[in-house]
């Protein structure tokens, strides 16, 4: 190729470029590999949110089990 060097670097990148979305065709994974992948990450890995929920929760069934009776400060003891 004893050719201009931009036709050079238009061969190039065609044939990169090509290389590329042929790459990026034959990895994309299905809708189906997706779906298992999301279902299985949210799982694995709470957010959070989820986290803050979860210790919302535990803290309310924590003081639903208490017994202590709260005392009313506006009340005086005689």
């Amino acid at each position: 190729m004893a050719g201009s060097p931009y036709v050079k670097s238009l061969f190039w990148l065609a044939a990169f470029g090509g290389i590329g979305y042929g790459l990026l065709i034959a990895t994309t994974p299905s809708g189906e590999k997706l779906e298992r992948i999301k279902s299985s990450s949210s799982q694995s890995f709470p957010t959070v949110e989820n986290k803050n929920k979860q210790l919302f929760m535990d803290q309310l069934k924590k003081s639903a089990n208490v017994t202590d009776e709260i005392e009313d400060p506006t009340k005086k003891q005689n």
